[in-house]
């Protein structure tokens, strides 16, 4: 059996109790945590840290793409995109199609397809904005709701399957780390 790591965690055991006279395992959980990980990245270990975590975030979004796929397939939304436009667009009256794509971090070639997807299939509509008559604006046609009201469930599903084994506490130190990292 190899105790690399056992030999490596009581180095730490013994340094944290060099330097303090708590014997509580919290206290040194703590102590180890801030050791580890408060420090700036410099080292081969904090890059490969760095990738490890863009790697999981990329794969956690390839893996709701492939569990929304088949509900969506029931539709004719066809991306977790259109989806969420549809949704946007029913909380709210309108946008206008640049906002709409600012909104989901989307290229301008990217959102305007999957505008035309929506318009073409009649779930949404577009019309003039009165305030810029270059602009354009859309809304969600009632076609579009009927449909936002039958995927939405099995979305919901899915995306509640998807954080089911977290706590509420986790739920939302998950939350507001992403919004450190999307702010």
């Amino acid at each position: 059996m190899d105790y690399t790591l056992l030999k490596e965690v009581l180095a730490y055991v013994e340094e944290f109790q060099e330097g303090h006279s708590s014997n509580r395992i919290e206290d040194f959980t703590i102590w180890l945590n801030n050791k580890l990980f408060s420090h700036e990245p410099s080292d081969r270990r904090s890059h490969h840290d760095d990738l490890l975590i863009a790697f999981k975030l990329m794969f956690l979004n390839k893996e709701l793409k492939k569990q929304t796929k088949s509900i969506l397939s029931e539709s004719n939304v066809s991306s977790i995109d259109e989806y969420s436009f549809l949704l946007h667009l029913d909380y709210i009256d309108s946008f206008r199609k640049m906002e709409i794509i600012g909104i989901h971090n989307l290229e301008a070639p990217t959102g305007i397809e999957i505008i035309k997807r929506l318009l073409k299939n009649k779930l949404i509509e577009e019309f003039p904005d009165k305030d810029d008559r270059r602009a354009k604006r859309i809304k969600v046609t009632r076609k579009g709701i009927r449909v936002l009201k039958l995927i939405k469930p099995g979305i919901d599903r899915v995306f509640t399957k998807f954080t089911e084994p977290l706590s509420l506490n986790e739920k939302i130190q998950v939350s507001a780390i992403l919004d450190k990292l999307t702010g």
